[in-house]
């Protein structure tokens, strides 16, 4: 079984936990590359070079092994994604009371064209089971012009591989560090830049509800206007942009088709004013724990962002106040 997504396009794409420039490496590396059990992780294939010959890569396949009960492919422009699932003879446990029959096996992007000398970075987002073994391979197969190369070795201990697999190390403990976990005060998450966007303290708050907000700001540090033009997550059914208008003595909630981020300027999200809205939820929003968010900018791009969940009725960390839906 398998879905196939077309993105057309030439908008630039935020590539995601990117520390620094890098050169050509010698194999496909996932980065980050440490999770915790029970954890939506987010990560990238890094691909640093061609097959060989001076080939330009054309598609690349990553297997999703066992421990990753869901997982979810960042879209690229220019490049079709193709989702490989298998149904299970047993159910298994997909988090937060759920049961699932159906996993994804593999996950391919295929139709575009990154040259030899140039690398990029495929991103991915996989929930991972609570009981997942100490490390997770994530074997690739690399697609290039014709010819292709698997990346499937895992090397013995004191040894070398000559096509080593991407690896992810399973750390458990609150000490683990990863881009998409890494909580700064008051419970918000670093930062995250698509472009010249900014994306700071984002934050859900807990309900058992099949609804849910998210609230967080926007920065443009940039000489051109851009607006946030959708939101997408895996925890819900539909997310969508809204703001809320003045009916009388009340304030009422509408969908929009896009927020605003000014020159040089900000948008905050917050309660009251702007937000995305999770509609559908498949999951408790729990205090203490996080999911991934998407935000497409127009200008900007894609960039994922992890959002973590404080108690209810938590205010906005600029200082909004609340207003009944």
């Amino acid at each position: 079984m398998s879905t196939t997504i077309r993105f057309a396009g030439a908008a630039a794409l935020a590539v995601l936990s990117l520390s620094t420039a890098l050169p050509a490496a010698a194999h496909i590396v996932a980065d980050p590359a440490e999770a915790k059990p029970g954890s939506y992780f987010r990560t990238a294939l890094r691909v640093g070079h061609g097959c060989g010959g001076g080939k330009p890569t054309t598609a690349i396949r990553v297997t999703i092994p066992e421990g990753v009960v869901n997982a979810s492919a960042q879209p690229k422009p220019g490049w079709e994604i193709r989702v490989e699932t298998t149904k299970l003879e047993k159910p298994v446990d997909a988090g937060h009371g759920r049961m699932t029959d159906t996993v994804v096996s593999a996950i391919s992007w295929s139709g575009g064209s990154l040259p030899n000398e140039q690398f990029d970075e495929f991103g991915l987002v996989l929930k991972l089971s609570d009981t997942v073994s100490k490390q997770l391979a994530l074997p690739v197969v690399q697609t290039c012009a014709g010819s292709e190369v698997r990346w499937d070795q895992i090397p013995a201990a004191g040894q070398r591989a000559e096509r080593p697999v991407a690896m992810i190390r399973i750390a458990a403990g609150d000490g683990v560090q990863m881009a998409q976990m890494n909580h700064g005060h008051h419970g918000q998450t670093a930062a995250v830049k698509a472009g010249d966007i900014m994306v700071e303290q984002p934050f859900a708050r807990a309900t058992p509800a099949k609804v849910g907000g998210v609230f967080l700001t926007l920065k443009n540090g940039g000489g051109t206007a851009d607006r946030l033009v959708k939101a997408a997550s895996p925890v819900a059914a539909n997310v969508e942009l809204h703001t809320h208008i003045k009916d009388g003595d009340a304030m009422r909630m509408r969908a929009v088709e896009n927020i605003p981020v000014p020159a040089n300027g900000q948008t905050a999200l917050e309660p009251g004013g702007y937000h995305i809205m999770l509609i559908g939820l498949k999951q408790v929003l729990k205090e203490g724990e996080s999911f991934p968010l998407t935000l497409t900018f127009e200008k900007a791009g894609n960039v994922t962002v992890s959002v973590p969940v404080q108690k209810a009725g938590a205010p906005a960390a600029s200082g909004g106040h609340d207003h009944k839906h």
